[in-house]
């Protein structure tokens, strides 16, 4: 069975293949976000999966990078530390290359998550590159 859920971090609605029951934790394929199942009846619904802020981000996007066929920049680092500063400063993981802290700019963004990635070779901020291989 096919259930749709609506990923709350980038906003997209996806289909989740089998049972799902509450505090079931699933992989947003569009964004790589852990969500936990809140319920099932009527509709399924689900939310961002409490974790410690370094481990959220770093899972999201290593999930989100092997989804894609990503790897990483050698500025990783750089790169998570300025995401960890918008974390602190402005309540999300905002692109720390991008001026507005809007929902289009969490990373991954809405460009990296549209094919920038694949189009330009690596992402605004350096921290995905495409493949290759």
């Amino acid at each position: 069975m096919k259930h749709k859920i609506l990923c709350p971090v980038c906003q997209v609605a996806f289909l989740q293949e089998g049972h799902l029951k509450p505090q079931e934790v699933v992989i947003c394929p569009v964004c790589g976000a852990k969500l936990e199942v809140t319920e099932v009846e009527p509709e399924i619904s689900a939310r961002k999966l409490e974790q410690p802020p370094q481990e959220e981000i770093e899972q999201r996007i290593e999930a989100f990078a092997k989804l894609r066929g990503f790897v990483f920049n050698e500025d990783r680092g750089m790169v998570l530390e300025g995401l960890m500063e918008k974390k602190k400063q402005f309540g999300d993981f905002f692109c720390p290359c991008k001026f507005d802290n809007i929902p289009e700019n969490i990373c991954p963004c809405l460009e990296t998550r549209k094919g920038f990635v694949r189009k330009e070779g690596r992402c605004h901020c350096g921290l995905f590159n495409a493949s290759k291989g």
